[in-house]
């Protein structure tokens, strides 16, 4: 009784914290050295989705960036593995097809209130990835319990620091490394409003993307729609860095179009704009 309610006191509050970060998007920004990335969930603006896999192929296939792929794809996985682990705690006889049942019902109970409250849109993958987490903590729950009944305390041991190591692993593979400020080195010629200029070749965004694209421009602020399809309003100051590729540029160099990497405050003024390459 006692691991009972212990496993039902760890669900409750874990699933406070689902609620908080993927229903309400209440999460700390991702600083990566100067960039700041912003993402929630899988779709890109584009309105809602109910075609299976029709976000997910895109990241598959690197259309958008290594980071940004991680972020919504292992993230979406990964949060809710701890569903899938914690419920056969609770209920010991639970069948996989239940647990393939409670899996759908929690990428939909995430979903749903999104919607509702409009802070997010719907989007099918999103359900898809967060059944699949908890399918995979069930699968988990299965030979952990398996291995605590062999007494295996080895297996546990070894699979702890597996987990360990390959999630380290990844952190490192996918960190940027620090680019210089002076982003000259193998710039190339490129035209642009029949002007020409030279565009780095390294993308001072790192292949993420950026943060969102710039929709309009004003003379202090510029509005952006962000990577989950919310349009955000920015503001800067002359203090604020603007910078593209070559280096640092002019706030006349702030275009419609443009996406742009974000540093910001908590009154959503910038200190730092970085204008990713268009090629």
């Amino acid at each position: 009784m006692t691991k009972r309610f212990l496993s039902i006191s760890v669900f409750i509050i874990y699933c406070a914290i689902l609620i908080k970060v993927m229903v309400f998007k209440d999460m700390p920004t991702i600083r990566i050295g100067q960039l700041m990335l912003n993402f929630s969930g899988t779709n890109a603006g584009h309105g809602p989705n109910f075609v299976p896999f029709k976000t997910i192929l895109p990241y598959l296939l690197g259309h958008k960036g290594l980071i940004i792929a991680g972020v919504n794809l292992i993230g979406n996985i990964a949060l809710l593995v701890p569903i899938g682990f914690l419920v056969p705690c609770i209920y010991q006889n639970l069948k996989w097809k239940s647990l393939l049942l409670i899996a759908i019902i929690a990428g939909f109970s995430i979903e749903i209130p999104q919607v509702a409250l409009g802070v997010g849109i719907f989007d099918i993958d999103d359900i898809l990835l967060n059944a699949l987490g908890v399918m995979i903590g069930y699968w988990a729950f299965l030979i952990v319990a398996r291995w605590v009944r062999l007494k295996n305390y080895k297996a546990i041991i070894a699979a702890t620091t597996l987990i360990i190591v390959l999630s380290a692993t990844i952190l490192y593979a996918i960190y940027p490394k620090e680019q210089p400020v002076n982003f000259r080195k193998n710039a190339t010629n490129m035209r642009t409003d029949n002007k020409d200029v030279m565009i780095q070749g390294d993308d001072p965004c790192n292949g993420t993307g950026g943060t969102g694209q710039i929709i309009e421009v004003g003379n202090n602020s510029i509005n952006i729609r962000r990577n989950d399809g919310v349009v955000q309003t920015i503001k800067f100051t002359n203090n604020t860095t603007i910078k593209n590729s070559m280096g640092p540029v002019s706030k006349a160099d702030l275009k419609i179009g443009n996406r742009v990497t974000l540093v910001i405050d908590e009154t959503e003024t910038a200190s730092l704009i970085l204008v990713c390459n268009s090629r």
